[in-house]
């Protein structure tokens, strides 16, 4: 299946949504990456044509908490689920989180790190932020804590998923008592690294200095990582059981 490259910023606490910045801030990304607003999610949570009208009535609304952006179609309406029919895809989600996702074949991961990272306060209200690659479907379920079945990721009974896994220590409230996993990236707020328990806090700085390649920026730590590097890293953390993603709920 087509691969899709995904960037997912997890809000800190109280984060406001603030809708007029938080669309501006979307828009601009689409226009970074060479891509136009084709579609939005509206207020009964259909994918339909956009209409700055129409959307600043979603967008506006007493009950709005997230906004849902997608370029044009790739294929005919009715093929797949409108929702998927795209090349790039934005979801604000003011409980939880921001995913940006865009089509493997236009910009490679770094890059769409790069554009998201060019847009003013587009990521201020992250405390964790990573990028990985997947199939669109699958990934954006896994984004949201869920899973999404597809060709790719069937259906396998009593098994355990990363994105269910996460979705479980989120709802339990532990997230900060872990990381969710290693991906090629990730950037921690000192806040977010200041919440793990110490042990796993001297751990992941320990394996930041090990593996990959780290910085601090505005704030910010960033840890960058090849495959093989990444597969490593994740090996030794997952011996301080720290990785949300890889912990089944049902054996905690």
């Amino acid at each position: 299946m087509e691969q899709f490259h995904f960037l997912v910023g997890e809000f800190k606490k109280n984060s406001p949504f603030i809708p007029a910045a938080a669309s501006a801030q979307l828009f601009a990304w689409f226009e970074q990456v060479g891509e136009r607003v084709d579609r939005y999610g509206s207020k009964t949570g259909k994918v339909v044509k956009f209409s700055q009208k129409n959307y600043e009535k979603t967008l506006f609304a007493p009950d709005a908490d997230s906004i849902s952006l997608y370029s044009p179609r790739v294929v005919p309406p009715d093929d797949i689920d409108e929702w998927a029919n795209c090349d790039v895809l934005a979801l604000y989600s003011n409980s939880s989180s921001l995913m940006l996702a865009i089509h493997a074949s236009k910009l490679s991961l770094a890059q769409l790190f790069q554009c998201a990272e060019g847009i003013s306060g587009l990521l201020d209200h992250c405390d964790y932020v990573y990028g990985y690659s997947e199939t669109l479907g699958y990934g954006t379920g896994y984004a949201g804590g869920y899973r999404i079945i597809d060709e790719a990721h069937p259906y396998v009974p009593a098994s355990s998923d990363p994105g269910n896994n996460w979705g479980a220590i989120k709802r339990n409230g532990l997230q900060y008592e872990h990381i969710r996993d290693v991906y090629p990236i990730n950037i921690f707020s000192q806040s977010r690294l200041d919440a793990l328990p110490p042990d796993r806090q001297q751990a992941l700085r320990k394996a930041m200095q090990a593996y990959g390649s780290s910085n601090t920026q505005d704030g910010r730590t960033h840890w960058i990582l090849s495959g093989e590097e990444q597969a490593t890293a994740r090996s030794d953390l997952q011996a301080h059981a720290m990785l949300g993603s890889l912990i089944d709920p049902r054996n905690r």
